[in-house]
């Protein structure tokens, strides 16, 4: 027997050094991410004060009660609500946003079934909205959340698809509600089976079997309004309560990132939880609903190994990088649905375990008084150069989409998010991704702008302006103002669909001949008042003239403005050539200018002074578009 055994492990020996042992599954990762970047030690080590606190508990209390009473927010401090409402005013209110939000989803949503969801479907879930019992005056209900659940749009469990074969987008999603949560209970559906509920974050329809109503007020807050040392706070994907077939009231009870549980500190020696001994485990009260509807707690066990800490995390830049990767590869879940986040709940569940309370949406949490900076409208070389400053942690956002920013490796920008699609980068077709993931800004979006190129906004959660704190923010460049001036207004726009600008390149003789023009108001461009007008008669169309310069391409954004602008005497042209690609020396770009401004009745000295100065010197793109930005200004009369 002895023999066989030693036979038997020196085969096995053989096997997996001849390769014949099973081979790991490979890890699919976008281009440019390797898998050392899953672990947030990768990402801290790049920070020069990663373990630095931001903000310590008193500072993210303050920061949580600014947020709460500032506009835009849509933050709520719960402890502050009113004790009763108007419940006939409530239902009125309801009612017409239940048919505003129907109205919108009318025409191009779908019932479970597959059918269009037409009036009358939404017509059953407004009628739900009202509650029978509704009076005057009603007292406020205060509960806690018992199990994982969602807000939803209307007190119904029937879907809003957009598309009928994919159930997993469901329009009538709106916030995930982790256990213990707070919720402030106004109206009942007339079915008896929703409440209309608030969170901090955002409000609508609750299952009411998802609640337990708390006998007082007092009792609510002695469930989750507690300090910080009383709190095991959850920060891995998912963790679960202990199993029991003597407790099911409490076992196996799904615990998301960013709940937060009453921690029991005071248990006696040998006493029994849930029909064990809890050594290795922490003991936590868990929220229980009676067959009545009301509240209690229950202890229940959470292994050792689970990945949660005594009281909110330290707000360092490490802790963020660590709470952020670990949810890497999971779903997308819209609205919450699914059990996980989409990108801004990403991002507010993040932030929810160092204790911050902050918005639901990304515009919301924008509204903070935070280091922010809007990206509207900036050339992507101004980007870069913020995002070489941003600290780990900040929020990347543009329409639709919410991210977090890991940091620069190579040359290139790295984030983390939730992602619902892209534009494949394997073969440049639309591709449904619903991934948390790492990915550079060098994805595209469905409209070809790279997500660099669509940035709009950048802000940092929890970089609160509070008395006393300062931050090293990166602040925006000199040309700023004037480069998204030109890119918006579009009298010198950016160089490709990204708008990189051409920072630090010459201005070219088309570039000058096209601001001319431009700020001329675009003569001779046509209109399309006469097609869309019937009643405008459109002029007869004279016969076309050869075009006099035969180096100016015939795709060239400029062909019209330059032809314009060496008619007007403005700039010249020999031999019938333009020269368009050349650079405009500083001497050049100030006489068209000035020469246009008295051409419309005014000096524009100031503006063309920074050009006067370079002589025969090449203007840059920025000196020009600043240039270009005051004239328009001492014009308008806003400088000067």
């Amino acid at each position: 027997m002895k023999k066989l055994q030693k036979l038997l492990a020196l085969a096995l020996v053989l096997a997996m050094l001849t390769g014949l042992a099973p081979m790991a599954l490979a890890v699919t990762y976008m281009p440019g991410v390797t898998a050392e970047m899953s672990d947030a030690a990768y990402w801290a080590t790049r920070q020069e004060d990663a373990d630095e606190v931001i903000l310590t508990p008193e500072e993210i209390q303050a920061f949580n009660t600014d947020t709460a009473i500032r506009e835009g927010t849509v933050v709520m401090d719960l402890r502050t609500a009113p004790w009763t409402f108007n419940g006939l005013e409530r239902n009125e209110m309801v009612a017409a946003s239940a048919a505003s939000d129907a109205e919108y989803y009318l025409g191009w949503t779908y019932r479970g079934t597959g059918e269009p969801a037409d009036q009358a479907y939404f017509d059953a879930m407004i009628a739900n909205c009202a509650d029978p019992s509704a009076t005057e005056e009603m007292p406020m209900r205060y509960g806690v959340a018992v199990k994982r659940t969602l807000l939803r749009v209307f007190p119904s469990p029937d879907p809003i698809l957009d598309d009928p074969n994919d159930p997993d987008f469901d329009y009538q999603s709106l916030c995930g509600i982790r256990v213990n949560e707070p919720i402030l209970v106004y109206t009942t559906s007339a079915d008896g089976k929703y409440y209309l509920a608030r969170i901090a974050s955002c409000s609508g329809w609750v299952p009411a079997e998802d609640v337990a109503l708390c006998a007082s007020r007092e009792e609510w807050l002695s469930a989750w309004d507690l300090p910080s040392e009383k709190l095991l706070v959850f920060y891995g994907n998912k963790e679960y309560t202990d199993a029991s077939n003597s407790h099911p009231e409490t076992a196996r009870r799904m615990l998301t990132c960013g709940t937060a549980l009453e921690l029991v500190t005071d248990l006696a020696p040998d006493t029994l939880v849930n029909n064990r001994s809890p050594y290795h485990n922490y003991v936590v009260y868990l929220p229980v609903r009676r067959s009545d509807g009301s509240y209690e707690k229950q202890m229940a066990l959470i292994p050792e190994t689970a990945k949660v800490s005594v009281g909110y995390l330290p707000l360092t830049k490490a802790n963020i990088a660590m709470v952020a990767l670990e949810n890497l590869g999971d779903a997308y879940g819209w609205g919450g649905m699914l059990d996980v986040d989409d990108c801004s709940g990403m991002i507010n569940t993040i932030y929810r375990c160092f204790g911050l309370s902050i918005g639901r949406n990304g515009d919301w949490q924008a509204n903070m008084n935070i280091e922010k900076i809007d990206m509207t409208g900036m050339c992507s070389e101004e980007k870069c150069l913020i995002l070489d400053e941003m600290p780990l942690g900040s929020a990347l956002c543009f329409s639709g989409h919410e991210m977090m920013y890991l940091g620069k490796v190579e040359g290139n920008y790295y984030v983390v998010s939730t992602v619902s699609s892209i534009i494949s980068p394997n073969t440049g077709a639309g591709l449904r991704t619903r991934d948390v993931m790492i990915n550079t800004l060098n994805v595209k979006r469905g409209s070809g702008k790279t997500w660099l190129g669509a940035l709009n906004m950048a802000f940092m959660p929890c970089y609160a302006k509070l008395e006393g704190k300062t931050y090293d923010f990166p602040g925006l460049q000199w040309y700023h103002d004037a480069v998204t001036w030109c890119i918006t207004s579009g009298v010198l726009p950016g160089l490709d669909i990204d708008d990189t600008f051409g920072i630090g390149q010459s201005a070219s003789r088309a570039d000058l001949a096209y601001a001319l023009w431009m700020l001329a108001g675009a003569p001779g461009q046509e209109t399309p008042a006469a097609a869309e007008n019937p009643e405008v008669t459109p002029a007869p169309t004279p016969e076309p003239t050869p075009y006099p310069y035969g180096d100016v391409p015939e795709e060239s954004a400029a062909r019209t403005a330059i032809a314009w602008t060496v008619e007007q005497g403005l700039m010249t042209a020999e031999n019938g050539a333009f020269t368009p690609g050349g650079a405009v020396s500083g001497e050049t770009a100030a006489q068209a200018l000035a020469a246009l401004a008295g051409s419309q009745g005014f000096a524009a000295d100031d503006a063309l002074a920074e050009l006067s100065s370079l002589g025969a010197d090449s203007a840059t793109r920025e000196t020009l578009a600043t240039a270009l930005y005051l004239y328009n200004g001492i014009r308008s009369g806003a400088v000067g």
